[in-house]
């Protein structure tokens, strides 16, 4: 094998490599450089031409690197750009439709709820005897008014109570029609004869008394006497407005969430309203439907809820449209008891909705929406897909599988539903409530067991975790509350890589018609007790139908699918047209021109390896195999006879064997 300075790998253009130093081929290069500016400061004739040309090379190499720099900066940001499209599917999943009553515990149950849940909502017995209050029966049987028991030589003032079994809301008496606003909401209060409308609302708190006269008085004792209770309620009640106080119906909603969380969930499922009770009808697609269609939970604002087509139970076969509208979709017709309503704790009348995919937890209290009673409500929907790029991209989405998910969200563990972003939240907040304040919000779920909270069980003892009651704990959620609006907790709750939404507009009707309404309540009459007795007056429970009835309606207007889609806006390609241009603007040089650098490079490389090698066998040479080399020295000028030396003396030591004699 020959030697390494033989191989032709150390060879240029037939010249030993050896003979090459850096500074030749730089300027060998220079020479011929793809670079203009670099050719035309070696072919200068002068040095401030020489000059001028270095200084623009420089002033474009800079402007070219920060060019390049904003460039590669754009593409380690991930932009992603968005593209709306439509397709048209034959076949698309049909929701999940939640219902709740807005009541969230019914009157007659109060006995079953506990002795303080039936103190707070529950009326004081001795009010009505305390005042001589006596019941007389507004005409027609559709309402039952309160007045005063007469009393001799004064005009009496008193407090008109419902009625036991009147239902607590607005109601109109016989002969008299409620006047319409062009606003989807229930009839509005109108007076029974022999009485005025109260002055002002009720107190959010208690069963306060609100002061009436008969409108047959005129006297100025009756007009003291009013205006003396409103002057007292308006100063010592919840309705005077302090800045930064807690307002007292918000209070009075935590004093009852706390005893509604201490209720074990039996008992909150039996007090609250029952689906069988509130559905009068119910079809899907043409298709009988009844509760066994549903799926049940609890919610802690409104009480018992029920989700149609939830997915919740893998057993059950999730619900699909064809055909769009109302006739193909879910109609249900409910009866929402409001007679069992409490007016303390429920302000308005009718269902609470919500409109969200399968598998997913519910939470009307923050995403849905309210149907009043004598109502059609009709729900016209479009399917909405969602597509989004996982991390890197700004999005940073995720998809969990349902184990993963219940890391971060409880409601996964006691619903097995997917992860979503807002019951990561609920869970996230109410981590920090656990942790903090060693309580929990009796809003959501808080036991130990569940994974999302399991990390906590070693400086937590789950026998003594309870709800958040006494005011060192409320401060303490309180104070958990404002981080939690000022994003100061370390939540980790990623979007979802796909999400589904339901977009859509409602429209309203008087339902049901004048011509439908006798029809109606025949055939409502026939299917329960409880209906009968409602539509006509049976069991002492007589109330305005029109103030118990409504009917819903849920359905796709076309199967048009709208897709949202997330893609990369700057892939790998534009980076390099972009590096491309700014290099080849800035200083000329292409992609051809830049390997023309990466020859020199390589020249460059080889050279400094050559002399590494030629260094490092030169160090390995034995010393025996050395030999010095004297100079050789010039031959005397004069003459030298030959005869006289030994024939050893006449052996030339590396001299020439040719000597001058005469």
């Amino acid at each position: 094998m020959s030697s390494l300075e033989d191989q032709d790998f150390f060879k240029m253009d037939g010249k030993d490599d050896r003979q090459d130093t850096v500074e030749s081929m730089a300027l060998a290069w220079a020479s011929n450089s793809p670079v203009n500016g670099v050719q035309n400061i070696i072919r200068s004739s002068s040095r401030i031409r020489a000059i001028f040309w270095t200084l623009l090379l420089f002033g474009c190499l800079g402007i070219m690197i920060e060019q390049c720099a904003e460039v590669i900066g754009k593409y380690y940001s991930y932009p992603v750009d968005t593209k709306l499209s439509f397709t048209h599917e034959k076949k698309v999943k049909f929701p999940a439709v939640t219902i709740c009553n807005v009541n969230p515990i019914k009157k007659s149950m109060l006995a079953r709820a506990g002795t303080d849940i039936k103190a707070l909502l529950g009326p004081a017995p001795s009010e009505n005897e305390d005042a001589g209050i006596v019941g007389t029966s507004a005409p027609g049987g559709s309402a039952t008014a309160q007045v005063p028991a007469p009393s001799a030589g004064t005009a009496s003032s008193a407090t008109p109570t419902p009625s036991a079994g009147a239902p607590s809301g607005p109601s109109v008496a016989s002969g008299t029609t409620a006047p319409s606003t062009g606003a989807p909401a229930g009839p509005a209060p109108s007076a029974a004869p022999g009485t005025t409308a109260p002055p002002g609302s009720p107190p959010p708190m208690g069963r306060k008394k609100r002061a009436v006269t008969d409108t047959t008085s005129t006297t100025a004792a009756s007009a003291t006497a009013a205006s003396n209770t409103t002057n007292s309620t308006s100063s010592g009640s919840p309705r005077s407005k302090v800045p930064g106080q807690k307002n007292a119906r918000f209070q009075f909603r935590e004093q009852f969430g706390h005893l509604w969380a201490n209720l074990d969930p039996e008992t909150r499922i039996d007090v609250g309203h029952d689906l069988d009770t509130m559905i009068i009808s119910c079809t899907y697609n043409g298709q009988v439907c009844s509760a066994d269609n549903f799926t049940s939970f609890n919610n802690h604002v409104f009480g018992n809820c029920f989700t149609f087509n939830s997915g919740w139970d893998s057993t059950q076969t999730i619900a699909t449209s064809s055909q769009p509208g109302p006739l193909y979709g879910l109609s249900i017709e409910m009866y929402i008891e409001q007679d069992e309503y409490i007016g303390d704790l429920t302000e308005s009348a009718g269902v609470r909705v919500q409109i969200h995919p399968q598998n997913i937890m519910s939470f009307p209290e923050d995403q849905g929406f309210n149907i009043p009673p004598a109502f059609l409500t009709s729900i016209a929907l479009k399917r909405l897909e969602i597509t989004r790029q996982p991390h890197p991209y700004p999005s940073k989405c995720v998809n969990f599988t349902r184990e993963q998910a219940k890391e971060r969200s409880v409601f996964s563990s006691v619903y097995n539903v997917d992860y979503s972003v807002t019951s990561c939240l609920k869970s996230c907040y109410q981590y920090y409530v656990i942790k903090d304040c060693k309580c929990g919000d009796p809003s959501y779920p808080f036991e130990l067991k569940y994974e999302a909270f399991q990390n906590l069980s070693g400086s937590i003892n789950a026998t003594n975790l309870k709800p958040c009651s006494n005011e060192t704990q409320e401060e303490c959620v309180e104070d958990i509350k404002l981080q939690f609006s000022r994003d100061e907790l370390s939540c980790d709750c990623p979007l979802s890589c796909t999400d589904i939404e339901y977009k859509g507009g409602s429209s309203f009707a008087n339902w049901p018609s004048q011509q439908y309404e006798q029809s109606l309540y025949q055939t409502l009459g026939a299917e329960g007790t409880h209906l009968n007795n409602i539509i006509f007056g049976g069991g002492g429970k007589a109330a305005a139908p029109s103030e118990n009835l409504l009917k819903l309606e849920v359905y796709f207007d076309e199967l048009n699918l709208q897709k949202v889609s997330e893609f990369e806006s700057y892939d790998v390609f534009s980076l390099l047209a972009d590096l491309g241009g700014q290099v080849g603007l800035w200083v000329g040089l292409s992609v051809i021109a830049l390997f023309e650098v990466v020859e020199l490079l390589f020249d460059v490389l080889k050279l400094a390896f050559y002399k590494c090698v030629a260094i490092s066998k030169s160090k390995k040479r034995p010393h025996s195999r050395q030999i010095k080399v004297n100079p050789v020295r010039r031959a005397s000028k004069h003459i030298i006879n030959t005869s006289t030396l030994s024939d050893d003396l006449k052996k030339p030591l590396g001299y020439d064997n040719t000597y001058s004699t005469n």
